[in-house]
């Protein structure tokens, strides 16, 4: 398959593009598209035969469930069979925005996007060029635009590395904005439980919902750790840090170090360096990794990262967890 790249304004797409990703929609074909968070692969969400290309070709278990992205919110009574009161509070504090919420599925939702579960997931982005592919498209089932397991793309570029000759068109609007994940919500029981941290953090609901939410199990289908070239290693002090440097560089390997302000790291010759800011967004974790892998670092290591109950940087430590394969602690 060939797949098709159109470069759009992100804030003002080109309504003959737009026209023509919704159309391959329409067809039955996937496209890439940027959101808030990360890209999106988006397919027509009450077609099955449309869905299960998602599954074939990010590689995706069967028994991994899809959000529904929509444009409008007259669209969510085409998705969910009801919608709670906490939902609404939510709905009215949040959207668009980087938050799903799993809420009873309608009858018209295909079994192949919930993984024959009661929930569906539903989100509505605030991406311009999401709301404009959807509005023309109508909803869309899209889980992130890269291989089942790889960390999630946050430019154009990333869905390339991954889904080339794969899906039938990508929309590149350049490097998303928050660039991890929307935080997902479970609904669908007695307790709000937080399935996936993310764009939005618990604090922020709960002040909204006025109660605690509840912790989740695992997602299902999830896969424990990111499968990525370059070894990726966590440190919780500088002493270790320091260790874990000096290992991997007398074996003869290239090392690099993820940080958050450690001036005196230029001191330590050989090694490379990036910068990840907690404070703004999270995008520059999925980046780093990738752009660790395309300079073919074999161990990135992370430094110590600010613990805070803030949200987005607990979001953050989980994707860091994610993409390491051992815990050097131990």
């Amino acid at each position: 398959m060939e797949t098709v790249y159109w470069q759009v304004d992100p804030d003002q797409p080109a309504a003959h593009i737009i026209e023509e990703a919704a159309a391959l929609i329409r067809a039955g074909e996937l496209v890439a598209f940027p959101t808030e968070t990360v890209y999106g692969l988006g397919a027509d969400a009450f077609s099955p035969t449309a869905v299960e290309k998602i599954y074939a070709a990010k590689n995706r278990p069967p028994m991994n469930p899809l959000l529904v992205h929509i444009a409008r919110f007259d669209q969510i009574q085409q998705i969910a069979g009801q919608v709670p009161d906490t939902a609404r509070l939510l709905i009215e504090s949040f959207w668009p925005g980087p938050l799903s919420l799993i809420l009873p599925a309608g009858p018209d939702v295909p079994d192949i996007i919930t993984a024959n579960r009661p929930g569906v997931g539903l989100r509505m982005p605030s991406h311009p060029v999401a709301l404009a592919l959807i509005n023309r498209a109508g909803p869309l089932a899209a889980p992130s635009a890269n291989l089942s397991g790889r960390p999630s793309p946050t430019t154009a570029q990333h869905v390339k590395d991954d889904l080339h000759g794969r899906i039938a068109a990508v929309l590149d609007a350049g490097a998303t904005g928050l660039g991890i994940e929307s935080t997902v919500l479970d609904l669908t029981g007695s307790q709000v439980r937080l399935v996936r941290s993310g764009g939005i953090s618990r604090p922020q609901l709960e002040s909204v919902l006025g109660q605690p939410i509840a912790d989740s199990v695992a997602e299902p289908g999830q896969p424990a750790h990111y499968q990525t070239s370059s070894r990726v290693l966590l440190s919780d002090s500088i002493t270790l840090l320091e260790k874990l440097v000096k290992q991997h560089l007398t074996q003869g390997k290239r090392v690099a170090v993820v940080h958050n302000n450690l001036s005196h790291l230029h001191k330590i010759d050989g090694v490379g360096t990036f910068m990840l800011n907690v404070d703004q967004s999270g995008s520059d974790v999925y980046h780093i990794i990738r752009e660790a892998e395309r300079q073919q670092i074999d161990v990135l290591i992370f430094a110590p990262i600010p613990s805070r109950a803030d949200g987005l940087t607990t979001a953050v430590i989980d994707r860091i967890c994610k993409a390491s394969q051992e815990d050097p602690r131990r």
